[in-house]
């Protein structure tokens, strides 16, 4: 029998290696749905996010892997935690399997009317949940003496974790990830590392559930055969990024045209009719509505954000307990063996909180600012150019934008490009082209965004506008390229033949 100080973390990894199977599946064929979209925009002649570059990678195996990776460690790690949660208490207080499986099935029914039908996400998630209370049952404690450990241990992490809670508590707010990953990720190698394979792949998961409005680009079909109202319908749906493309591609959207009516139809569905005339006064207000009626993956985006939140810092406090378990393998008491792991995962988990105990940015006045600025720490320095963001403020008015450009702290150069966007300074645009070359691709983003913004930058949109597709078709990464794209939409550039 298992020892149950493992038992958690053993039945937990079970159903996230289903889920990191089940997923990757759905990943790879949503990659290659996208993959025949992206081909029918190029054979239309568009600009397409992503290029030809990265555009073959959608037909590998290793992005859906680490997409599916994702979604296990998220949505799977919330699914694994309920169903574990729910096998214990059950367990401990009934023997009728009738009971459990009565659960199983309503949750079957649940999932399938969550996800509106759609039979792989019902799937994959029944599946994990199914791979889940099977390991729950396989290791059991088989005796009532064996059950008291388990609850024992329970109760013991669930204090060093509300008090990891605790700790964390007052710093948590709207920008807390973008601060984890500029003081903890961004700010040493290994960090870095992690950082980068985040967003490299991220976009692949991401895809799967989005909503038409959410997609960068969609594919369209429209049945209109009079010229002039084609052409008008046709420059609506380009302005929205909805692409007319070769009636031998399978659309997003159809635009059909009968009796003075246009009928918008996803897969032979009719879901909005309306006049061509209200559709140019009102397009963007119908394409969102139409966005809304079509969304089946509200449920699936939500719970793999609250599983983000919640259910995957848990699983790495579980698996990280066990791990320093099996290091105090000397310690012959299993009560200290245990209450080691447990401090040991206090200190991992709370020091981090730390740097996070600032005056936040937005209470910065403009002599805090200019103080913060000259600091030695880079902390302090990215904490005044947050508070230079926050507040809308101009760079210029408390440095030099040019001495921060080549600042070896990525962070720094990430808000200095998020920055320069409102600078007044005449070297900002030159500035700007600078971390675009920049090797990391969280500071080039930041880059495109703010030459996206152009307020005040004394260059010509037709300048500003090649220098984006000229990178977009260069760039060999997608997350560069969605940023760019997002720039040029900012411009007011439209696709075209």
């Amino acid at each position: 029998m298992m020892k149950h100080h493992f038992y958690p973390a053993v039945v937990l990894l079970a159903g996230i290696v289903a889920a990191q199977i089940l997923f990757s599946v759905l990943v790879y064929f949503s990659d290659i749905s996208l993959y025949q979209n992206l081909l029918a925009f190029k054979n239309s002649g568009y600009l397409i996010v992503p290029n030809e570059l990265v555009m073959p990678s959608l037909q590998s195996i290793k992005p859906a892997i680490c997409g599916g990776l994702f979604f296990a460690l998220t949505t799977g790690a919330g699914l694994t935690l309920i169903t574990f949660l729910i096998v214990c208490v059950w367990r401990r207080y009934s023997n009728h399997y009738g009971l459990l499986l009565g659960l199983f099935i309503a949750a079957t029914f649940f999932f399938t009317l969550k996800f509106n039908y759609k039979i792989p996400v019902t799937l994959a998630c029944i599946l994990t949940v199914g791979a889940t209370i099977f390991a729950a049952l396989k290791f059991y404690p088989d005796s009532i003496e064996r059950l008291y450990p388990l609850f024992r241990i329970f109760a013991a992490n669930l204090f060093v974790i509300v008090l990891i809670g605790l700790i964390w508590r007052p710093v948590i707010n709207k920008d807390v990830f973008i601060s984890i990953r500029d003081n903890l990720l961004l700010s040493n190698p290994i960090g870095e590392k992690i950082n980068n394979f985040y967003y490299k792949y991220t976009l692949y998961p991401a895809e799967m559930f989005k909503s038409l409005d959410q997609k960068l680009l969609k594919s369209c079909h429209i049945n209109i055969n009079d010229k002039n109202g084609y052409e008008q319908i046709k420059q609506r749906m380009i302005a929205h990024d909805y692409l007319p493309v070769d009636k031998k591609f399978v659309p997003n959207l159809t635009v059909d045209y009968e009796n003075n009516t246009l009928i918008f139809q996803r897969r032979a569905n009719t879901i909005y009719e309306c006049s061509a005339d209200e559709f140019q006064k009102v397009s963007p207000k119908i394409l969102k509505l139409i966005s809304e009626k079509t969304d089946h993956n509200k449920f699936l985006r939500k719970i793999t954000f609250l599983s983000l939140i919640v259910a995957s810092p848990l699983l790495c406090y579980i698996f990280l307990h066990a791990f320093f378990m099996s290091g105090l393998f000397f310690v012959r008491s299993k009560i200290f063996r245990m209450a080691g792991a447990s401090i040991a995962c206090l200190v991992i988990f709370a020091l981090p909180a730390i740097p996070f105990y600032h005056p936040p940015a937005e209470a910065m006045d403009g002599a805090e600012i200019g103080k913060y600025l000259k600091s030695d720490n880079w902390q302090d320095r990215v904490d005044a150019l947050k508070a230079i963001s926050d507040q809308n403020l101009r760079i210029d008015r408390y440095i030099d934008p040019g001495v921060l450009v080549q600042s070896p702290m990525i962070a720094e150069r990430y808000w200095l490009a998020k920055n320069l966007g409102t600078s007044r300074s005449p070297e900002s645009y030159q500035l700007i082209l600078k971390l675009m070359d920049d090797p990391q691709p969280n500071v080039v983003c930041m880059a495109m965004y703010s030459l996206g913004k152009r307020n005040h930058l004394r260059v010509p949109d037709k300048i500003m506008t090649y220098e984006i597709i000229r990178r977009i078709k260069a760039s060999e990464h997608w997350y560069v390229q969605w940023y760019a794209y997002k720039a040029l939409k900012r411009l007011g550039w439209t696709q075209e033949k």
